[in-house]
Formats: structure tokens, C-alpha cells, sequence
């Protein structure tokens, strides 16, 4: 911002200061009378209206006004320039020869001066934030000064009323600028959302209309030319009526212009027009407009202009939350919470009207009525904000399911063997609900089989499943997923830790996991028959034909991924490459804000970070260093970046295997598959501390030896070693060992680790 900039914002806050000052000191200092008078002869004074509730002080019309704070009434600046009772403490009437001093300290006024302090501040609270904020966008800098002229009509208000020349002048002029500015916005508002562009020519004429108004108000400081005020309370009125229709007569023709478009700007334009209705038409249609025609309004505007801020403040809302385009959604979440608090508030009002019968008066029954309704919606409207944030804290429990759910279902995609639907669905089952131990059971026509987690007693659960017993077991909580002509499966929970039973709200839980549950075990169901068929269709071809399959098989995955991997990099890499620059370049224009700088910045890093990911899957899926560097550089390169993202340490240690390194591309990629999948299962599946890989060459012999000292797995028979125990993983680096002509020797059992050794004769992988 400019030095010249800065002192006209300085002059600006401190004018706005001495203003408000003035202002709440006429206010405070000064009870309102509301009391019109007219001189039907010079020197006389006669009541014509009374406005505000003056029963105390039995002002009635046609009462003359002899002397006011003591001295006679033609003294009075207010009387003579603006014929009403202000700047005053006290009158004396004459009323029929009866002459009286009438205190007007006693008169009840302080809900209006505690009613347009409120607004007030409530303008220029939004004012202060549109601008800090938002003070980039010129629609949000409109919006801003429409709070700031709402904010100077209820500042001026008190002070105007009291008679106070200089109140009347802010007053009237901010009436006039309002519905300009609104005018202004809007016109703005839907260039910036919508690119539309609007006339905005009339602009200079309406300005210059309002800034000569606001010179010629400069009259009121003279007596004799009080007849100005006269006249310019209706042509204030009138000209606020004006503007605002023209608001509304925009919007109207926009709206049909658009209406059949498929665009956010149409619902944006229909609910700016109804809230400028609800704002605006009360005021008009229960003040303005009644005073205009019968000199007399239906409803104070002091009641009527508090809805003037409903379209201001929703915008600011919707504006400052990036909420704008779900204007349609927004509108009806407050309809609903209205119509949700109305029957509440109506019952509460009625008792309070029915237990204090006699001594509330129909306006504070309203402004009951009006206040509460709006409390009570507010709040309904923040319930679901506040639950979702306080939800941790108040309901944990449920924080902690729902959480769950959320991992629980983000892992089913990843499931592929039974041993991860163990290792990712049963442990967090079990840590969940705090059980001492789950299982999933298979029962098929002649067997049953039994994954299990945590103190299961494997024996029993097979004994009460055949004898169909669970269902009622005080002990065990059952639940039945999958029912077909080949098996049945089932969850089946243990009680709690605190020997208790699980509760309702868990029992829901569950049922809500058993759903997710029943897709992803029948497809890990069919991809264990479909492997099972496989190897049974593969054991029984010739040798010849087994080796011819297994070899197309892996140049057909080898040739996928490399086609993923170049799909990667010419497309994904790319895009996020152009969007890192473009970013860049946003991020270091003079003209953006360092809080928005800040934010481009962070999400620069995080394309970096995904581009960073994206470089290390391409590598993966094609290593193109094993032709640049070789195989010990590459799984080297490969290991030590696998190792900031373990959860284990991972040693490497590669001696001199340049046999190995004299073969052919092909051979070298297999011994980097294996060393990749090695490491994937020890991610997935190890959970040890330490795993280690090391490679060398013994008399014409390539040695690849892999442990860990994880939890292990206990072996039955090679069916199980292949299939089930540790699903396609071993099955898999097996074929690949045998492809290349080589052995494959494993160790392991429950609790104690894993080692497994591959050999390779070089001589035989010259033909691999």
C-alpha cells in the first residue's frame, strides 16, 4: 500500500472514531422523545406525533410546548430546524391552561440504543473482516463499504433521532449510499463469479446524486433553511426505494436471461434475489413506503433494518467459508434449521407470555420470539460443524470406529491373499473393539478353515460352527458373511478385554465391516481357486510348454509395466511439472498476499512430493539403471530409498557378483523382482526390526540370501508355503528362480524370522 494510500485510510479511521464518538455521546447523553411538533403560529409549539413509548410521561397530541431544558422552545436548534423534541431532558406542556414539567429521563429507550449498538458493531465487525480477509477481491471490498454505510446509518441513529444536526446528515446520506453500493457489488459480484459482464455507466450518475445530496445536507446547520429537511426525508426514502428495485430488477432479468443455463452463477442469482427480498422488502414495505403515503410507518425501522444485514453477512459467509457455489445447499440447511426451531420457540414464547401475563408488552413478546428463533437456529445450523469438530473429545468412542471404518475399508483394496485379510482387516477388528481375539472362519462342504487373531480357541470355534451352537454362546459374538453352494464364512469375536460384551453401537460397527468384508473375501476367495486352477493346469504341461508359458508370462509383465511406467512419465509427470511452474509463477507475483503466498508454496512442495513418488514407482516399475550401472549399483540405489519409508532397518551388503554382471538384461531383472518382492513382503507381512539382504558369487554360483527377524510363519507343505500362508509372494520369486534355472531354500516358523537363500548357477542363467 502507498504512503498516500495509508494517510487517506489513517484520516478515514480517525474521522470514523470522532464520529462515533459524537454519536454515542448524543445518544447516551440525550433520551430519545420521538416527539414531532408543528407551529401552527409563530410562537407555538404543538405536539403532532409521538413515535416512541412515551406513557410514562403523558405526552399527548395537541400538547403545547412551552419551554424545553428550561428555556423557551423557539431557542431550541432542533425545534426550529428539524420541529422535533431533541438535545432535551426536559419539556414543560402546556396542556389545556394546565402547565406541567415532564422529565423525559424516565422514559424507557434503552432497547433501541442497545439494539442499534449491536448492529452497528455487528457491520463493522464484517466490515473489518471482508477487508482483511478478502481484500483482494473488489466484490468482498464492495461488500465491505455496504457494512461500513449499514454500520454509519446505525451509529448516526440515536444521535438523529435525539435532533442532532450532524447525525441527521450521516444518516441520511448513508441511506443513500447503501443501495448504491449493494448495486455496485452485486454488478461486480457476478463478473467476478460468472464473467458476465453488467452496465455500470449509471454508477457516476447515482454517486453524483448522493454526493450532491450530502453537500446540500450541509444546510442543516442553518435555521432558516430547515424546510430542506422537510423535504429531504422523502427524497431520501424515495430515492433508497428506487436503487433497490433497480437491485431487484437486475437480478430479475439476469435470472431469466440464465435461467435455462447449466451453471452454479443461476442457483447463485436465484438466492441473491430472495435474500435481497428478505432483507430489504420489510424495511420498504412496513416503513418506507407507509410513511411516504400516510405519514406514518406500520414497523419502527429500527426493527425492520436488523434485516438489511441477513443478505450482507450470508455473502460474507458463504464468501469467507468457499461455500459460494453450494449456496443452494447452504440456503436449505437454514430453511431447515428454522423450520426445526420455530415449534420450540413458539412453545417457549407462549409459556412466557402465559407466566408473566400482564406484564410483558406485545414488543418484548416479539423481540423474545425473533431472538430466540435466531439463537436456536444458529445453533441447529452449527450442530453439525461443532459435533464433527468436538466429536473426538465428546464421543470417542464413536471417533474411534469411525476412524477404524475409514482404514478398515481403505485396505480391503489391497487384499489379495488370506494372510492380509488377517495381517490388515482381523488386527485392526481386534484392537478396535478391545477383544481379546477375533476369527474369520471358512466352512466348507468337508473342512474348515480358521484365521485367527489375538486368544481364539481354535477347537472350540470349530466345534460350536458345525454344531451351529455360536449363534447364542455367551461368550463368542457371531456374525455370517458370505452363504453360497461352496462355503459359508463367518466373523466371530471374542468379549472384551473388560469381559464384557460388545455394545450396540459396536454390534452396528461391525455389521457396517461385515458388508464391506463380504465383496473383498469372495474376491479373495476366487483369486485363490483361480491360482490354485492355474498351478494345476501348469503342473501338468510338458516341460518344454511350462517353460515357454512361464517366459512369455514374464516378458508380458515386464512389457506392462514398462508401458506403465512411460505412460507415467510422459503424461502424469509432465502435467505436474507444467502445474509446479504455474504455480511457481503464482506464487511469485507482486500482488499476492504473503498468507497466500504461503499456502501456493506448501502445495508446490507437495507436487514435488508426489512428483518424487511418481519417480520412485517409474524406477520401479522400469529399473533403467540395471542397464546404465549394473545390478549391485541399482538394488543398492533401490534399497537405500526403500529404507526411509520401513519401518525397519535394512542392511545391504553386495560383494563381487561380476558374473552375474556380464549376463544378459533379463537375468538382472529377474534378481531385481525378487529382491523388490522380497522386500514388499517384508513390509507387509515381517513386522521385524531388522532385515538384511546379502550378495555373492561362490564357484560359479549367484547367492541372494534375505532375513529378517520378524514373526515368521509356520509351513505345512509347499501347497500352503505357496498359497496360503503368505499368498502369491513366495509362489511368485519362486517361478522366477526356477525360470532362471536356480533353487530356493526357506526357514522359517512362528515367532522365529524368516531366511531365505537363492541359488543361481551362472553358466544357466546365460539362457534366461
Amino acid at each position: 500500500m502507498s504512503i498516500a494510500k495509508k494517510l487517506i485510510v489513517t484520516v478515514c479511521v480517525i474521522l470514523l472514531i470522532l464520529l462515533q464518538i459524537w454519536c454515542t455521546y448524543i445518544t447516551f447523553k440525550f433520551p430519545v422523545s420521538g416527539i414531532t411538533l408543528e407551529s401552527p403560529k409563530p410562537g407555538e409549539w404543538v405536539v403532532s406525533r409521538v413515535e416512541a413509548n412515551l406513557t410514562n410521561n403523558y405526552i399527548q397530541l395537541g400538547d403545547r410546548i412551552v419551554a424545553i431544558d428550561g428555556k423557551p422552545t423557539e431557542e431550541s436548534l432542533p425545534a426550529k430546524r428539524f420541529n422535533v423534541v431533541g438535545k432535551a431532558n426536559t419539556v414543560v406542556i402546556d396542556r389545556s391552561g394546565v402547565i406541567e414539567t415532564i422529565d423525559l429521563r424516565t422514559s424507557d429507550h434503552s432497547v433501541f440504543e442497545i439494539i442499534s449498538l449491536i448492529e452497528e458493531f455487528v457491520c463493522l465487525f464484517m466490515c473489518v473482516l471482508l477487508l482483511v480477509k478478502e481484500n483482494r477481491s473488489p466484490s468482498a471490498r464492495l461488500l465491505a463499504f455496504s457494512f461500513l454505510s449499514a454500520a454509519m446509518i446505525f451509529m448516526s441513529l440515536g444521535a438523529s433521532t435525539s435532533g442532532d444536526s450532524l447525525g441527521k446528515l450521516i444518516i441520511a446520506s448513508s441511506m443513500m449510499v447503501l443501495p448504491i453500493v449493494f448495486l455496485h457489488f452485486l454488478v461486480v459480484f457476478i463478473k467476478e463469479k460468472g464473467d458476465l459482464e453488467l452496465p455500470k455507466s449509471y454508477f457516476k450518475y447515482l454517486y453524483a446524486i448522493a454526493a450532491i445530496a450530502f453537500l446540500s445536507r450541509s444546510l442543516y446547520f442553518f435555521p432558516s433553511m430547515a424546510f430542506i429537511y422537510r423535504l429531504d426525508g422523502t427524497f431520501t426514502m424515495g430515492f433508497f426505494i428506487i436503487v433497490i428495485s433497480l437491485n431487484i430488477v437486475l437480478l430479475s432479468t439476469l435470472f431469466v436471461k440464465i435461467r435455462n443455463l447449466q451453471s452454479p452463477l443461476t442457483s447463485i442469482i436465484k438466492s441473491v434475489f430472495y435474500s435481497l427480498l428478505i432483507s430489504f422488502l420489510p424495511i420498504i414495505c412496513l416503513s418506507f413506503l407507509p410513511q411516504l403515503i400516510t405519514g406514518a410507518w406500520i414497523l419502527d425501522p429500527i426493527y425492520t433494518s436488523g434485516l438489511l444485514l441477513i443478505f450482507p453477512i450470508s455473502f460474507s459467509y458463504l464468501i469467507a467459508s468457499d461455500q459460494l457455489y453450494d449456496i443452494g445447499l447452504v440456503v436449505r440447511r437454514i430453511v431447515f434449521s428454522c423450520l426445526m426451531a420455530i415449534l420450540p420457540v413458539i412453545l417457549f414464547t407462549g409459556v412466557f407470555a402465559i407466566i408473566f401475563r400482564g406484564e410483558t408488552s406485545s414488543k418484548q413478546l416479539l423481540f423474545i420470539f425473533t431472538g430466540a428463533l435466531f439463537l436456536v437456529s444458529i445453533m441447529l445450523y452449527a450442530a453439525e460443524y461443532w459435533t464433527t469438530r468436538l466429536e473426538p473429545y465428546l464421543f470417542p468412542r464413536k471417533y474411534i470406529l469411525k476412524s477404524a471404518l475409514k482404514k478398515i475399508s481403505k485396505n480391503l483394496g489391497t487384499i489379495s491373499s488370506f494372510r492380509d485379510l488377517k495381517d490388515i482387516i482381523l488386527v485392526d477388528i481386534v484392537g478396535t473393539l478391545q477383544v481379546t481375539g477375533g476369527a474369520i472362519v471358512f466352512r466348507h462342504k468337508n473342512d474348515i478353515e480358521i484365521i485367527c487373531e489375538g486368544e481364539v480357541d481354535t477347537a472350540e470355534i470349530q466345534r460350536l460352527v458345525n454344531s451351529s451352537a455360536i449363534l447364542d454362546h455367551p461368550y463368542y459374538t457371531f456374525m455370517e458373511m458370505n452363504c453360497n453352494e461352496e462355503y459359508t464364512s463367518y466373523l466371530i469375536v471374542t468379549r472384551k478385554k473388560t469381559n464384557t460384551r460388545i455394545a450396540k453401537e459396536e454390534w452396528q460397527w461391525l455389521q457396517l465391516i461385515t458388508s464391506y468384508l463380504e465383496v473383498g473375501m469372495e474376491n479373495v476367495y476366487l483369486i485363490r481357486k483361480l491360482t490354485g486352477r492355474l498351478q494345476q493346469m501348469v503342473s501338468h504341461l510338458p516341460q518344454e510348454e511350462h517353460l515357454w508359458l512361464r517366459k512369455v508370462m514374464f516378458e508380458l509383465q515386464e512389457e506392462e509395466r514398462v508401458r506403465i511406467a512411460t505412460d507415467l512419465h510422459d503424461t502424469t509427470m509432465q502435467d505436474l511439472f507444467f502445474l509446479k511452474r504455474r504455480l511457481t509463477t503464482l506464487a511469485e507475483k507482486p500482488s499476492i498476499r504473503q498468507e497466500d503466498r504461503e499456502q501456493l508454496n506448501s502445495i508446490n512442495n507437495f507436487v514435488e512430493m508426489i512428483n518424487a513418488s511418481l519417480r520412485q514407482s517409474c524406477f520401479e516399475l522400469n529399473p533403467h539403471l540395471l542397464k546404465e550401472v549394473g545390478l549391485k549399483q541399482t538394488l543398492k540405489t533401490f534399497v537405500e530409498k526403500e529404507s526411509y519409508t520401513t519401518s525397519f532397518d535394512i542392511s545391504f551388503r553386495a560383494e563381487q557378483i561380476s558374473d552375474i554382471e556380464g549376463k544378459d538384461l533379463s537375468a538382472k531383472r529377474h534378481i531385481f523382482r525378487i529382491v523388490q518382492e522380497l522386500l514388499n513382503n517384508a513390509k507387509k507381512h515381517s513386522q521385524a526390526a531388522n532385515v538384511s539382504f546379502h550378495l555373492w558369487e561362490e564357484d560359479h554360483f549367484f547367492y541372494l540370501s534375505y532375513r529378517d527377524d520378524g514373526v515368521g510363519f509356520h509351513v505345512k507343505e509347499e501347497v500352503a508355503v505357496e498359497i496360503a500362508a503368505s499368498g502369491m509372494g513366495l509362489a511368485y520369486m519362486r517361478s522366477r528362480v526356477l525360470h532362471v534355472g536356480g533353487s530356493f531354500e526357506l526357514e522359517t516358523a512362528e515367532g522365529e524370522g524368516t531366511h531365505i537363500l537363492i541359488t543361481i548357477p551362472t553358466e544357466e542363467v546365460m539362457t534366461a
